[in-house]
């Protein structure tokens, strides 16, 4: 049983460092997300039949569309939009050209020519006019009349025409014309053409018009005319179209009352619980649809950032589940207090501080704005996608993120959670005039106090949920905050007070590697909280044996003047592993035990190493391995500027007249020493900045070793007096 968890738990280790653990960590993360947001929003759901009486008052739990309501207000717009009737211009003519051709014909025709009787002793005279008088003839003209237009009838009809005088046939043209101009111009659809004809040929009946000219022209319109306004399906269909699309959504806002209780309820109330999800037999299918595409969005820029901006936290499956976590605490605490699952609450309250205090703290401002404003959008989503929550809630993150940036001991987070309280109350203020203006009223007053209340009472919530979380997320995921750092500083610290006692002098140089390591820090962009704490306990493992170290030594009895060189090397390189295993006995955070480690790397034990050689008058090549540190070497800046901190401080120490050239040239050698030995290959530090941390060092060396006034004695100051 014992071996079989065994192998689980190396399975499960193994499991932790590979690709398909950080997919793992974003299917559980997503999900819990997704829970989250959609457990506050789910509204309570009934079961009720159309004719049936409400048990409950029943109120909208959220804003949403009416689907229904709206589809039926659209589909009535385009209902009340008429076909469309196109006009077209070219009817008219044609219709007129048509009706009046054999009016225009009658106009244009030529006088037709008698025939001429022979005088008495002439032969047929019409002999020698043959030529002029071809096709003039009345009935020739009649033939032709009849060619062209057989609807005439007969030769009898035609010349009857032909024998009408062309005023009246003008006449009859001119007013056929005008009465198909005046009616087709006011637009003719198909299912009017009938009236309008009628009343055209009602027109020419009780006109003083040729008989026999009306009766064709009413013929020809009975054939010809026709209307001039054609039904355009697209034209419709996009009418209709704008139509609804002017209809505006039919929105059940969040609060709305839906059904007293008792009342009846009727298809229209089965409607609206529809659209909310509130009957037991809908789901919003499409609401959840969309909440989860929304979610997802920023989920998915959530990774992104970090994949392209921040992969050191994607290569420590531990910081990954330390967002998750302060991104769901922080939505259930806008879900309590701010009245998402509850009735008491106002979004006001929303502590969306709490976040980005935490995640300043724990990693970095930038980080923080990016998870905080994102977590922003979230939680207006979760409350109703409301503007007002989106802004108050964009302002608290963006306060939190900044109030925190340099934090020196944990009553800061008061100060942060004031800060964020000051920054709520000015944005409920703006708030508050864009919506009301300066109209103010004892009502409007009121509501504003109560809101200012509610949002200071949002940042000094956010503060105290930020102090009361971090030793928890601190301890279990072995995070080392600044915090937590500067509680390590306090010298009532156990371990600090054991060197104090036991190693003073063990103590007094830490404090000044801490100096010298702070001040480099702050040169090149490192972390100096964690350098000044990390040079208190690199030291911790000489307090196994205190008297080996020369800082120690205050009788001038050198223990290692009586052992051999290799025996001293082995008692050096062990205060490091007795430096690890007391910062494991009193618990101190994983980045100190790392510096305890590394911070004398693979460094040579030069003095132990010569005086060996010497000894065996360089016969015997030793190893230098031998009197080499375990290491490994600095893996980070910090460590690296305290390795040389610590070298600096103690070949400094050791000059007999430091000034301020010796210092400088002592300082140079042991940093090029350190970077000719590799030592610091892997922490990061480029040549600019170890020029940079040679430069502090200096500094605060000149602030110890200046030259000071000698105080005259008391024989000084009697020979003076003379």
């Amino acid at each position: 049983m014992k071996n079989w968890l065994k192998d689980l738990l190396k399975k499960l280790e193994s499991f932790r460092h590979q690709r398909e653990y950080l997919i793992f960590q974003g299917i559980v993360l997503f999900l819990a997300l997704l829970a989250t947001v959609a457990i506050g929003i789910m509204p309570a759901q009934y079961e009720l039949e159309a004719g049936e009486i409400s048990p409950d008052t029943i109120y909208a739990s959220r804003s949403v569309i009416d689907q229904e309501a709206t589809g039926l207000a659209r589909s009535e717009a385009a209902e009340q939009v008429e076909d469309v009737y196109l006009y077209d211009a070219t009817v008219e003519g044609k219709i007129i050209n048509r009706v009046t051709a054999l009016l225009v014909y009658l106009l244009e025709a030529e006088e037709p020519v008698a025939p001429v009787e022979p005088a008495p002793g002439e032969e047929n005279p019409g002999e020698t006019q043959g030529e002029e008088t071809e096709g003039n003839s009345l009935p020739e003209k009649a033939a032709q009349l009849l060619a062209d237009f057989p609807e005439v009838g007969d030769e009898e009809k035609a010349l009857a025409l032909l024998a009408i005088p062309k005023e009246d046939v003008q006449q009859t043209l001119d007013l056929t014309s005008s009465l198909i101009s005046a009616k087709l111009q006011q637009g003719i659809k198909p299912d009017e053409v009938e009236l309008s004809l009628q009343n055209i040929k009602t027109d020419l009946l009780q006109a003083q018009i040729s008989p026999q000219l009306r009766d064709l022209v009413i013929a020809s319109l009975d054939e010809y005319y026709r209307n001039n306004r054609i039904y355009s399906p697209e034209e419709t269909a996009t009418q209709r179209r704008r139509a609804r699309d002017q209809v505006e959504d039919i929105i059940i806002l969040k609060g709305a009352k839906i059904i007293d209780k008792g009342e009846a309820v009727t298809a229209a109330h089965l409607s609206q619980l529809k659209a909310l999800g509130m009957l037991e037999t809908s789901f919003a299918y499409g609401y959840y649809l969309g909440l989860t595409v929304l979610i997802l969005c920023v989920f998915s820029a959530w990774g992104y950032y970090l994949y392209r901006y921040r992969p050191e936290i994607l290569a420590v499956p531990s910081r990954i589940w330390i967002i998750g976590l302060i991104v769901i605490l922080t939505l259930w605490a806008a879900k309590i207090f701010g009245g998402i699952l509850f009735e008491v609450g106002s979004p006001y309250l929303i502590p969306a501080g709490m976040a980005t205090l935490l995640l300043t703290i724990i990693f970095d401002v930038n980080l923080s704005l990016i998870f905080g404003s994102s977590l922003a959008l979230v939680i207006a989503i979760t409350a109703g996608s409301e503007i007002n929550v989106l802004v108050m809630s964009l302002i608290g993150s963006i306060a939190g993120a900044y109030s925190v940036t340099k934090v020196n001991q944990r009553s800061d987070l008061t100060r942060a959670g004031l800060l964020v309280a000051a920054a709520n109350a000015i944005g409920i203020i703006g708030l508050t005039l864009l919506s009301n203006g300066l109209a103010l009223t004892e009502t409007s007053v009121l509501r504003t106090l109560v809101d200012l209340a509610m949002g200071v009472a949002s940042g000094i919530i956010s503060s105290i949920f930020a102090i009361g979380l971090l030793p928890f997320i601190e301890s279990a995921f072995g995070i080392t905050t600044s915090i937590r750092l500067l509680e390590l500083a306090n010298p009532n610290q156990r371990p600090l007070k054991r060197l104090l006692l036991e190693a003073p002098g063990t103590y007094n140089h830490s404090l000044m590697v801490g100096n010298l390591a702070e001040a480099a820090a702050e040169a090149v962009g490192a972390d100096p909280v964690l350098c000044r704490v990390g040079s208190y306990y690199h030291d911790l493992g000489k307090l196994t044996r205190p008297y080996f170290f020369i800082e120690n030594q205050f009788q001038g009895n050198n223990p290692h003047d009586k052992i051999p060189p290799s025996l001293s090397s082995m008692i050096l390189t062990a205060h490091v592993r007795g430096g690890v295993e007391l910062a494991q006995q009193y618990k101190l955070p994983p980045v100190i035990k790392d510096i305890i480690e590394q911070h004398h790397g693979t460094t040579l034990i030069g003095f132990f190493y010569h005086r060996a050689m010497a000894e065996r008058g360089n016969k015997d090549q030793l190893l230098e391995d031998k009197f080499r540190y375990e290491g490994p070497s600095p893996q980070f800046k910090e460590a690296g500027i305290i390795m040389l901190a610590d070298s600096v401080e103690a070949a400094v120490r050791s000059l007999s007249q430091p000034n301020q050239f010796r210092i400088q040239g002592m300082v140079d050698k042991i940093v090029r020493d350190k970077l000719t030995d590799g030592q610091l290959d892997q922490c990061d530090l480029t040549l600019k900045d170890l020029n940079q941390i040679s430069q502090a060092f200096v500094k605060v060396f000149a602030g110890i070793y200046h030259k000071r006034i000698a105080y005259p004695t008391e024989k000084d100051l009697a020979k003076m007096s003379q």
